[in-house]
């Protein structure tokens, strides 16, 4: 019967990464691996669960290549690598007789830094941001944690089903204990919660506009994002705009200089010309102005592979999407806080909040920039559930700044505040 009851099963793993009631989903969804550890069920598990998760990320594809045959084919390579690194190094493990949630875990701590410099989405600890009271254990527990917690309460529950008629005391008492462990946890936590308040009030952009607009027509671009800043209220003591909001061509600083009356932290595109290099790159910015005036700029560090640069080895991929034939992304060389109003801001562009930060502890307000258009919707509710997940690990108040929904502020505690589909909103923080 696995053949059929392996994908729904994987089906139920996935349910929670799309509608946040459903968290507890994931405690039963990993049931097939415990009852048959084959390498096929691994297999059959893995790629049903993998595609399922990632299915949003197939209008990325179709958007890189110019056509569904191409990117349904570069789909299915995604998601053979992502099977093959995930599942497959997790099967290797118990093969080894590693715990099978040690293994799993242990491969989730593994994919930050492969393939291509880091891969850390799609972790399972990710939805207990949504749990109530039990989300707070991410504090102490990292995400990481959460993945371990959730597999090993599954396998617990196999072996109470396994062993119902003569060890059902025994394997109950386990899970008590084990649950026992993050709700001490969460409550120690929330003990210790203080919520800060900065006196700021933020004027929060999302146009709302698509990746085809932002490629090929920059001048309506432009014209609707400068439009939208225009339209905020001029009581805000900040204005946020998401990631690639100012593109190279109308320029940063004529762009701070047009609102020279407003202060903005905004995503920017930077084109340029490398001598050294004697080829063209780019660089995906977040700019703090001041009274018409630039006073900071962040580099983002940590690029996507194959959408902000070709790695090598993979340039022959150019024949066949133009896309990756434009010019590569390069990195920055380090972390920036910007200073406002008193107030330490931690600027992080798009994917760089899916990498935890242990331990960073010299930023007041941590600020996401964003532009989920690539993916639609549903991806940029995840993303939003990723900055819940880095505001209780680290303690600190998020802003999540997103051109296509859910932007708003996160606090310590998991709670969102904001106007998920509103082009411009303001907020107190």
């Amino acid at each position: 019967m696995y053949p059929i009851t392996t994908p729904l099963f994987a089906l139920l793993g996935v349910l929670p990464f799309y509608f946040s009631q459903l968290w507890f989903l994931e405690f039963i969804a990993f049931l097939p691996l415990f009852v048959n550890p084959s390498f096929k069920n691994f297999l059959l598990f893995g790629v049903s669960f993998s595609a399922l998760l990632f299915f949003p990320f197939l209008k990325g594809f179709y958007i890189t290549t110019g056509g569904w045959i191409l990117a349904v084919l570069s789909f299915a390579v995604f998601i053979f690598v992502f099977v093959l690194v995930q599942f497959g190094l997790t099967y290797l493990l118990t093969r080894m007789g590693v715990f099978l949630p040690l293994a799993y875990t242990a491969v989730e701590l593994l994919r930050l830094f492969i393939p291509f410099g880091g891969f850390p989405y799609g972790y399972l600890g990710k939805v207990l941001v949504n749990a109530p009271l039990l989300g707070l254990s991410l504090h102490h527990l990292t995400v990481f944690g959460g993945t371990l917690f959730i597999l090993t309460v599954g396998w617990l529950l196999y072996k109470l089903l396994e062993h119902w008629e003569s060890q059902r005391n025994k394997y109950l008492l386990a899970l008590g204990v084990v649950f026992s462990i993050p709700l001490l946890l969460a409550f120690l936590y929330k003990s210790e919660l203080k919520i800060p308040h900065y006196g700021l009030r933020l004027a929060l952009v999302q146009p709302f506009l698509e990746q085809e607009d932002k490629l090929r027509n920059g001048v309506f671009v432009r014209l609707y994002t400068t439009y939208l800043v225009w339209l905020t209220p001029r009581d805000a003591n900040l204005v946020l705009l998401p990631e690639t909001s100012v593109s190279s061509e109308g320029g940063i600083y004529k762009f701070a200089r047009a609102f020279g009356d407003k202060n903005l932290l905004f995503g920017a595109l930077w084109l340029f010309y490398d001598f050294s290099k004697m080829d063209l790159f780019a660089q995906n910015l977040a700019v703090l102005s001041v009274k018409g005036k630039v006073k900071d700029i962040y580099a983002k560090r940590f690029l996507v592979p194959f959408g902000e640069y070709t790695p090598k080895g993979f340039e022959f991929l150019e024949r066949f999407i133009p896309y990756l034939g434009g010019p590569d992304y390069l990195p920055g060389r380090g972390e920036e806080i910007f200073t406002f109003g008193g107030v330490r801001f931690y600027p992080l562009i798009c994917n760089e909040v899916y990498f935890p930060f242990w331990g960073k502890k010299d930023f007041d307000i941590g600020v996401v920039l964003s532009n989920d258009a690539w993916f639609g919707q549903p991806f940029a509710q995840r993303h939003l559930w990723e900055v819940k997940l880095r505001a209780i690990e680290t303690g600190k108040v998020f802003i999540f700044v997103n051109n296509n929904g859910f932007s708003g502020v996160v606090y310590p505690d998991g709670t969102y505040v904001g106007l998920p589909f509103a082009e411009i909103q303001l907020l107190e923080i």
